[in-house]
């Protein structure tokens, strides 16, 4: 509402302030995968004040520790009290469209979805359609099914969506840190020593 307001030249305070800001601090933040990503969004979801559970595949049972952390075949008893749904898992087999119609069915009318994984892990259609339905408050996407997005996606238009060209994991010294630890591990390879941020071929990342 903000960005459409400062494109059209309006100062829409009592429009804006009339819907109320929401807050991260006492919202439930549901973070669906705690790799490194997923970790990083809990963490500091949790010093913002916000009551975090993440969801990660090899947890077999409920722990508690800085955030709830629950396995993954939990996540549709834990859906509809979450505020916040953030996607920070990788792209498998078994996450393929993790999020789809029964997914966001269960969703409050309130909660927004974040998407900074890959957009394979979304139904893309059904989150459209609840999108324009009001079934959930919003979306926020770094990633979708076909990049670049087209021209002609109806996610453009839509009102309560935010849209990044898949840019979440860039930083100013990206290709600073990508040569540095590529230099580390060619050197690592050379001399026998362990490699660092192995890929797991079996699990898929």
């Amino acid at each position: 509402h903000a960005f459409r307001c400062q494109a059209e030249h309006e100062w829409a305070q009592d429009a804006i302030g009339a819907e109320g800001n929401r807050l991260i601090a006492g919202a439930q933040v549901l973070v669906v995968g705690l790799g490194a990503i997923g970790t990083a969004v809990a963490h500091r979801m949790t010093v913002l004040g916000a009551r975090v559970i993440g969801l990660r595949r090899t947890v077999e049972e409920v722990t508690d520790g800085e955030w709830t952390t629950a396995p993954s075949r939990h996540l549709h008893e834990l859906l509809p009290a979450a505020d916040v749904v953030v996607i920070a898992a990788p792209h498998t087999r078994e996450t393929r469209g993790i999020i789809g119609r029964r997914e966001l069915a269960l969703m409050s009318r309130e909660a927004v979805l974040v998407n900074v994984s890959r957009g394979a892990l979304v139904d893309e259609p059904a989150l459209i359609d609840a999108l324009r339905a009001g079934a959930i408050g919003g979306a926020a996407l770094d990633v979708f099914d076909d990049e670049p997005l087209p021209p002609e996606s109806v996610f453009w238009t839509l009102p309560n969506v935010l849209i990044t060209p898949h840019t979440s994991g860039f930083r100013l010294d990206h290709w600073d840190a990508a040569t540095a630890l590529f230099a580390d591990n060619l050197e690592r390879f050379v001399t026998g020593q362990p490699l660092v941020n192995v890929v797991d071929k079996n699990a898929g990342y």
